[in-house]
């Protein structure tokens, strides 16, 4: 019998062309499981919706034989790449004598249940792509699959969410669904529909996340979605954490229909975006904690207190922004020229000072923006400079040439103070005492009018242990170990919100742990903060500061960042 490893060795498709279709092949263990978990009888029909190497229709060959079935004519499969389809399925042909009609080379959407019949599981990997970068008809048609389902997605949704959606309507009353999925499903805001529709098709729906990675090559952690009994919601979610991957083995092995040991999640919560899965990754006692404080009227959305955003887009960063010494050199005049920070290295501390400009200058990471007003009066010096620009065709990149006048960069706005997107340790966000604007490589906070908290006050509550959980919670990993934090992730990032009489203290306490920050390092900044505003200010105890601490180091370590990562309880 052919292995499926043997499948994967021959039919994966080149490295440029997988990414370019978001294939990323899966490890012929977890086909195995899932294909074990959603076939459950040798009578079950199963369909891959994006069968590449042919890993899940193995899987679901081998299963379904163990049952006792006819494997050569139940099991379906659909491949868009022309190449891809025509190795695995001339394999699967050759080796298996499968029914030559179930295996279809076309788009997924394209096909419905009049062509295949509906079936008893769906197991498969779909695609990890945008779907901007398909075509405009078939994106379009795409769409409407999903709409048709009563699912409206974004315009920027991923294509494993249309293709989970469309692959829910091929299954049979009481059917189960297995698939591989981004992290995405527990955090993006364009999943929260898709999770819903989960909640209204199905009895029950598993998530099942891995301390490492299914695919080591894949920036973006993944989860296993076991659905079971279509037709038969609204049901419930269930989460189980591994440490690894082989320990499916351990799973499938206790030959039952469910997955041991998962704990039950607030499924309401869930889809509309009110709690996140990841939460559920946290030790109980961590969990409920920091719930209790989001439901605190002693803490608040950084969102309730200022407005997040990216800075501006110049369309050609090294020709916008000058150094001093180019700026004298070419005679700039300072009316023409604005202070930038360029990269979140040059921040450190909760505030960002001239002095600290001044550094960051000398170091490369800040500068100046030629800032040009639409209709201002131009200078010989500035004229020349453009004119530069224009030889060099900075004037036809996309930005540029789709604006009038291509050199007045939009949208520059001083912030209150800057916020670190991408991190390793955690986003920094320092108050803005330099009087600089920033790029979109940061993001810049500007403080509601009508708060009664300054940019050094919100710097200070955000260097608390609860934000630095709230921060892991709200943002979402990426490889290497790094955190991004989209600017609505920010806004529902969580810092300690003090009473009136606690106001006057607070710049005061930003002093101190700005010069402790620098001096001391993050760590002591973190715990004199948890001391003074947590604490002291609403009433935490230490235990509760240091849980709080524990529950934001594990999830950091998981996303494979610091130290070993430790067990969850």
């Amino acid at each position: 019998m052919l292995s499926a490893a043997t499948i994967h060795g021959d039919t994966t498709p080149k490295a440029e062309q997988a990414k370019a279709l978001g294939a990323f092949y899966t490890d012929e263990q977890v086909a195995d499981f899932l294909a074990w978990w959603a076939i459950r009888s040798g009578s079950d029909t199963v369909m891959d919706p994006s069968f590449g190497g042919g890993v899940f229709l193995s899987a679901a060959f081998r299963q379904i034989q163990q049952l006792g079935g006819n494997p050569r004519t139940s099991i379906y499969g659909v491949e868009l790449d022309q190449d891809v389809y025509s190795r695995t399925a001339g394999k699967f042909n050759q080796e298996f004598s499968l029914n030559r009609e179930h295996l279809i080379c076309d788009d997924f959407f394209n096909v419905d249940a009049k062509l295949t019949g509906k079936v008893s599981a769906i197991i498969g990997n779909p695609p990890f792509i945008r779907y901007q970068r398909f075509t405009e008809q078939a994106r379009r048609h795409a769409f409407a699959r999903t709409k048709a389902r009563g699912v409206e997605l974004p315009k920027l949704s991923s294509s494993w969410a249309l293709f989970l959606v469309h692959s829910i309507s091929m299954l049979q009353p009481g059917g189960r669904l297995a698939m591989v999925l981004p992290m995405e499903v527990a955090h993006a805001k364009y999943a929260r529909p898709v999770l819903e529709h989960l909640r209204q098709s199905f009895k029950s729906t598993t998530f099942l996340t891995f301390r490492s990675k299914l695919f080591a090559d894949l920036s973006e952690d993944t989860v296993l979605i076991l659905a079971d009994g279509n037709e038969n919601g609204p049901g419930s979610f269930q989460l189980r954490d591994f440490a690894h991957p082989s320990l499916l083995g351990n799973v499938s092995s206790l030959g039952k229909f469910r997955v041991a040991g998962s704990q039950s999640v607030n499924t309401d919560a869930i889809a509309s975006g009110n709690s996140r899965l990841i939460e559920y990754l946290l030790p109980r006692k961590a969990r409920e904690l920091y719930c209790e404080l989001k439901a605190s009227h002693r803490t608040s959305r950084l969102g309730d207190l200022a407005d997040v955003g990216i800075g501006y887009v110049t369309g050609a960063n090294d020709f916008f922004h000058l150094t001093p010494e180019d700026a004298r050199k070419r005679a700039i005049p300072q009316e023409f020229l604005k202070p930038a920070v360029r990269r979140g290295r040059a921040l450190s501390g909760l505030r960002f000072t001239h002095t600290d400009w001044n550094k960051a200058a000398h170091d490369g990471e800040a500068g100046y923006l030629l800032h040009i007003k639409k209709g201002q009066k131009l200078p010989v010096s500035v004229e020349e400079y453009l004119k530069i620009g224009q030889a060099n065709g900075v004037s036809d990149t996309y930005k540029c040439r789709t604006r009038s006048p291509w050199y007045s960069v939009p949208h520059v706005h001083r912030p209150d103070a800057f916020l670190s997107y991408m991190s390793g340790l955690s986003p920094y966000l320092v108050a803005n005492q330099a009087d600089a604007y920033a790029p979109n490589s940061l993001h810049i906070v500007r403080i509601h009018p009508l708060t009664f908290l300054s940019a050094d006050s919100i710097a200070s509550l955000w260097h608390t242990s609860l934000t630095r959980l709230s921060v892991e919670i709200e943002g979402h990993p990426l490889g290497g170990g790094m955190l991004k934090l989209e600017p609505t992730e920010a806004e529902n990032v969580r810092v300690p919100l003090p009473d009136d009489s606690d106001l006057p203290l607070l710049d005061s306490i930003a002093e101190e742990l700005d010069e402790m920050s620098r001096k001391q390092g993050h760590a002591a900044a973190v715990a004199r903060a948890d001391q003074q505003l947590l604490c002291k200010m609403i009433g935490l105890s230490k235990s509760d500061c240091k849980l709080l601490n524990s529950a934001a180091e594990q999830l950091r370590a998981r996303r494979g960042y610091g130290s070993p990562l430790n067990e969850l309880a």
